[in-house]
């Protein structure tokens, strides 16, 4: 077994991590973060949830995700034993949702699917993408990145082909759980392996395309589109319900949601090499503020179909480039930059949900969540706007300097 895999073809083993990097994602945030949203509706119907719990169950997987990062920055495992207690604990919470109806236990158990998703997805970006940089294939990222959008569309798939046979939520959270089982047990062999394709260093990045501003304006954008798009990903099906008044079709803007983020990702690799990674956010606030806001002022199937559109295509750009964009002011170890972002991320997503469902709960709509939502994204565009300075410009561009202090990666960097 050794010698096959001494001699297994390069491209093999790079399509296979882009492969277990897109499984990673599909686990830990198609079914760890949200496949909640789907089955939000039916456990109002079957339980008696309220809107404001709702809110308060999704916030709390986020404030888990948040701890999660935080254990990811201070206590460092090895990635394998990392990405290993994480699918576990994603696979247990879930199963554990389907076999209780008490409020108490599904808040644990969102929130220890929170802290095991956060392991997933911190350890499974970094390692994913270090490896295919390392080997000389950063389109594979493209792949690695759909596996949100790809969870997304099968989860919701799951719920809205079921639902009209009867498919109660605590069924469903069991299957979700059995998919997650099913899900790490592929990837369990592979899963955050050390070998020859990652034992190099990740190559520094380009010096066409150095990072165009300071880190502190990456953190600060994230974390606000980290509260912005969890408004409608955390209740798109009632907002379609509330919008059309057409139950029948609320649980199919859900995958249509996953589609549009899946073809935003694998479409992205064609995008040219000249436009750089904060031109990418700038536009992804862009789409976010604009589908949020159609969504308020627009009626019918169409324009909530463009609305849902808008908003899908954005939100895996954003973190794939984000990512990529920290890459290059860490470029050696960029593991401790991507947990300070991922608990920005995390504190926005923690505070949209909860925040929408009391909103929404006074007002009587999702009208005004979405405009505080969309005003949300204009403050994060406004960020990816400040560029370096002339003196930062000129050192991300290669100059040398002796004030190591003004070195990004220094700034970024886990120091050993």
């Amino acid at each position: 077994m050794a010698g096959l895999s001494r001699t297994e073809p390069p491209m093999n083993r790079e399509l296979r991590t882009a492969l277990i990097g897109m499984t990673t994602l599909a686990l830990a945030l198609g079914i760890g973060r949200f496949v909640l949203t789907p089955l939000l509706p039916l456990m109002q119907t079957d339980h008696g949830l309220t809107l404001v719990a709702g809110g308060w169950l999704a916030s709390t997987n986020m404030l888990g995700y948040l701890l999660g990062a935080l254990l990811c920055a201070l206590w460092p495992l090895p990635p394998r034993l990392s990405l290993r207690i994480g699918a576990v604990g994603v696979a247990l919470a879930t199963l554990g949702m389907g076999l209780t109806d008490r409020l108490d236990m599904w808040l644990l158990w969102r929130f220890a699917a929170g802290l095991a998703s956060a392991a997933l997805v911190v350890h499974g970006i970094a390692w994913s993408m270090a490896r295919l940089r390392a080997a000389g294939r950063p389109l594979l990222e493209h792949v690695m990145f759909s596996g949100t959008g790809i969870g997304i569309v099968g989860s919701g798939l799951l719920v809205a082909t079921t639902r009209p046979f009867g498919a109660s939520s605590s069924g469903l959270w069991t299957a979700f759980g059995i998919i997650a089982v099913a899900l790490f047990a592929w990837t369990w062999r592979h899963m955050g392996e050390d070998d020859a394709i990652a034992t190099g260093s990740a190559p520094a990045p380009s010096r066409a395309a150095p990072p165009s501003g300071p880190a502190w304006t990456l953190v600060v954008m994230y974390g606000l589109l980290g509260f912005a798009y969890t408004i409608p990903a955390a209740f798109l099906p009632l907002i379609a319900e509330r919008q059309l008044h057409l139950p029948a079709l609320r649980e199919w803007f859900w995958p249509l949601f996953g589609a549009a983020m899946t073809a935003s990702t694998l479409g992205l690799r064609w995008l040219p090499t000249r436009i750089g990674n904060r031109s990418v956010l700038a536009a992804c606030s862009v789409s976010l503020a604009s589908g949020m806001l159609l969504s308020v002022v627009g009626h019918g199937v169409a324009v909530l179909v463009l609305a849902t559109l808008l908003i899908g295509i954005a939100c895996m750009p954003v973190v794939m480039y984000t990512m990529r964009e920290a890459r290059l002011l860490a470029p050696r170890n960029p593991v401790r930059l991507i947990a300070a972002l991922t608990t920005t991320f995390g504190v926005g997503q923690a505070a949209g949900p909860a925040f929408a469902a009391w909103l929404a709960a006074r007002t009587g709509g999702f009208g005004l969540p979405l405009v505080v939502g969309a005003a949300v994204s204009a403050v994060a565009l406004a960020c990816m706007l400040v560029r370096r300075p002339g003196r930062e410009a000129k050192l991300s561009a290669g100059a040398p300097s002796t004030n190591p202090v003004l070195q990004p990666s220094r700034l970024c960097e886990r120091r050993p």
